[in-house]
């Protein structure tokens, strides 16, 4: 077993049922066996150039965003093999605050499809695709997996593929400016970010998820709100503030609506 964990997440608790470990002893295991019940990950076609990853998990698994909280690791996708790609963008939906003890995962239960947008070296050519994905799972403990995953040309979506697909694409935050928010403040204290929101509509019970690199940590956010709930301010913990020198990347969660914005430093 191997520890995964970054530096400034090493107070992250996973492990439930091990009651012996220590707080602080968050590990993952590469070698054990899981069922395959547990966790399933598969390719389905889309339209031209698309295709979605689906990811299936069994009640209580976890599968990360693309960051993953407190304790957790990024999924990493290598496409070597393929033929005739030369990029994918990948999308991610809407996360889930998912607590676990103290501590905060990203992610999603149940069931996720990323849709990915394929890019060909020669236009009008088929794309066969070859996934070699590495991520973690989490339930009582957490899992490193590796599976490989095909898609071959040529291959045709059925009505369910393409319904799945739109109904995950659906679910990719938008731009702020077309979901009608709007940044009116940002602020940042030693210990803390402030950020204020206005909304064209009243805000119902939103969370915020900010990015900014490996090294930064942000926390479950306190939210207040004005009279008409149509202004919201969000204060979460931080650490470190003053050493932020990437673009923030703010995505807001709020019942069906998924927004995001990128501020530069």
């Amino acid at each position: 077993m191997i520890a995964i964990l970054p530096r400034r997440l090493a107070a992250a608790v996973l492990f439930l049922t091990v009651l012996s470990l220590p707080w602080g002893s968050a590990v993952f295991a590469q070698a054990m066996q899981l069922s395959p019940a547990a966790v399933r990950a598969a390719l389905i076609p889309g339209g031209e150039n698309e295709i979605g990853l689906q990811v299936r998990l069994a009640p209580g698994w976890k599968f990360y965003w693309r960051t993953p909280g407190e304790g957790g690791v990024p999924a990493q996708f290598d496409w070597s093999g393929s033929q005739n790609l030369a990029g994918a963008d990948i999308a991610w939906p809407a996360p889930q605050r998912i607590a676990v003890g103290q501590a905060d995962l990203y992610g999603y239960t149940d069931e996720v499809v990323l849709p990915i947008r394929l890019k060909p070296m020669e236009a009008g050519q088929p794309v066969s695709v070859h996934l070699t994905l590495e991520y973690g799972v989490c339930k009582d403990i957490c899992i490193l997996r590796t599976d490989r995953l095909q898609h071959q040309a040529g291959t045709r979506p059925g009505p369910a593929d393409l319904a799945q697909l739109a109904r995950w694409r659906a679910r990719v935050p938008q731009p702020a400016m077309a979901a009608g928010l709007q940044l009116m403040a940002i602020k940042r204290l030693p210990d803390a970010l402030v950020v204020t929101l206005q909304s064209g509509a009243p805000f119902n019970n939103p969370d915020l998820f900010v990015e900014a690199g490996t090294e930064n940590w942000f926390g479950r956010p306190e939210v207040s709100f004005s009279a008409d709930r149509r202004e919201a301010k969000f204060r979460l913990a931080a650490a470190p503030t003053e050493s932020v020198s990437q673009p923030l990347r703010l995505t807001l969660v709020d019942q069906a609506l998924a927004a995001e914005m990128v501020l530069k430093p």
